[in-house]
């Protein structure tokens, strides 16, 4: 793996200077990279415990067609924002050098008339987006319109964020990451509960991009100059243009949610199968940062080929055991929890529930292998897969809204790429790290999933009446859980707890 320069933001691999022992300022990175790691872990925990609650108010407070509303409508604005972006932020991280005041002030300046390029183009392009979604309601083309000043407002607080990036300042951008959860699910459910409906979430944007321009700018400052610098702008233009180019196949993926959903099924049917999806799947968030944590650890085994395979293996047992737990929770206690948590208008969301929740059994596997694959030199391989179940999941949609157009039939298709996608990666896994295991690391979650789904469906549910009853439920499906589970294969319960309490090695970011 090649050196990373420190004034790019990062540590050296080594952390040493070459003559000796680590110098003072790369001691300093360190010790800031450490605080950092803490920082942005404590932000992930305050951040998924309010978008949990501000999921669950919300879904009490609107129904469906809002919500698949207002994510028709986002999905429309990204359209635009997407080939608005240049990634020219990306660039000026990448870059080895600091930038100057002047390559900041001319990224500005562009950012700022690609911006506001984006809202004329969407105020004139919104009356098409109704007429490609008739579902939705006549006042969406002004939701879609008032939603693109959130884009601009996202667009201003860019560089102030990403000096702070730069400059390794982890707790200035944790707080101004939780800021900005908290400014938008706040906003979005007092405006709700006061009868707001969609247009409490379009505020709640709205809201959200204030708050973030005056904290970002708070909390590092920054004057842009009254300058444009052709000359510096057209490199950075041109390593944008290739970074944002390489974000279109999952763009194009992500595409097929609102554009089939939304125009087959309807605003709340595809509420339905958003809301289904998002919550099956909140259990991806804990494996997306384990993979994100785990980058630098794989790259400094990659010539460890024994310890290498072992380390996945640990990846892949902890991420098993908290996605299998989730899916044996939704599969057993999916009616009364969504009843007690959600209200009786997401029940018709349950089948489709099921069916994400079974499919996310073997999805979680991707990104750990896809952030290994990084690690030994070989993104390549993940992207040329990332072609092909996109290819998988456009046709797959295409013919279960062809042969039924129902929300059942769509949430089924969205999981054909998903599960053949999947396996194909444990495939090329095996080819090139053969000492990995994966069947025998989460042969004791599957066991320990049916036995809690089966116990839970026909034991608790029953008597699952409400809060109180609810987290019963779930403390006795968690602590059957890990007696089977330990049962199973204790030694693998062993090392997932040594491994909750083993202090970082020199290997650890």
């Amino acid at each position: 793996m090649a050196e990373r320069h420190t004034d790019e933001g990062s540590l050296p691999d080594s952390g040493r200077s070459p003559d000796g022992p680590p110098s003072e300022a790369a001691l300093g990175l360190r010790r800031r990279a450490r605080i950092g790691a803490i920082l942005l872990g404590l932000r992930t925990v305050v951040q998924q415990l309010v978008v949990f609650g501000g999921m669950v108010w919300l879904a009490r407070l609107l129904g469906p067609k809002e919500y698949g509303t207002f994510w028709i409508v986002q999905f429309a604005l990204q359209f635009f924002t997407f080939f608005g972006d240049a990634g020219l932020g990306a660039a000026l991280i990448q870059q080895k050098t600091p930038p100057t005041v002047s390559e900041l002030s001319t990224v500005f300046w562009a950012q700022l008339a690609i911006g506001l390029g984006v809202v004329a183009l969407v105020y004139v392009a919104a009356p098409f987006a109704v007429t490609f979604w008739p579902d939705l309601p006549e006042r969406g083309a002004t939701l879609l319109r008032t939603l693109s000043l959130g884009f601009l407002l996202a667009i201003l607080r860019g560089l102030p964020a990403l000096l702070m990036e730069r400059e390794l300042q982890f707790g200035r951008l944790a707080a101004l990451d939780v800021l900005l959860t908290l400014a938008f699910y706040g906003t979005a459910v007092v405006l709700a509960w006061l009868g707001w409906g969609v247009q409490a979430l379009v505020v709640a944007v709205l809201a959200q991009g204030a708050v973030g321009v005056v904290a970002a700018f708070v909390l590092r400052p920054f004057v842009p100059a009254l300058v444009f610098d052709r000359a510096r702008f057209a490199p950075v233009l041109r390593f944008g243009v290739a970074f944002q180019t390489k974000n279109a196949i999952g763009f194009v993926n992500g595409a097929t949610m609102p554009v089939l959903g939304g125009r087959f099924l309807g605003a709340r049917e595809f509420g339905l199968v958003s809301w289904s999806q998002n919550t099956a799947w909140f259990s991806l968030k804990l494996v997306e940062i384990l993979a994100r944590v785990n980058f630098p650890l794989f790259s400094r085994l990659q010539d460890q080929p024994e310890e290498f395979a072992r380390t996945l293996e640990r990846s892949v047992r902890l991420c098993a055991v908290a996605t299998f737990f989730m899916v044996s929770i939704f599969l057993g206690l999916g009616p009364g929890l969504v009843q007690v948590l959600y209200g009786d208008r997401w029940l018709d969301a349950l089948p489709m529930l099921y069916v994400f929740a079974l499919v996310i059994t073997i999805g979680f596997v991707s990104p750990i292998f896809a952030g290994a694959l990084d690690a030994v030199g070989r993104p390549q391989i993940v992207m040329r897969l990332s072609v092909v179940w996109t290819v998988v999941n456009w046709l797959s949609l295409t013919v279960a809204m062809w042969l039924s157009p129902t929300r059942l039939a769509f949430a089924l298709g969205l999981s054909v790429h998903v599960v053949l996608g999947n396996l194909a990666v444990i495939v090329v896994m095996k080819q090139m790290f053969p000492s990995t295991r994966f069947l025998p690391v989460v042969r004791a979650c599957i066991v320990a999933c049916a036995a809690v789904a089966v116990a839970a469906r026909f034991l608790a549910l029953p008597w699952v009446r409400g809060p109180v009853t609810l987290l019963l439920a779930l403390a006795g499906s968690a602590a059957m859980f890990a007696l089977v589970y330990a049962a199973i294969d204790l030694r693998g319960a062993r090392a997932a707890i040594d491994n909750l309490r083993r202090k970082p090695s020199s290997a650890t970011p």
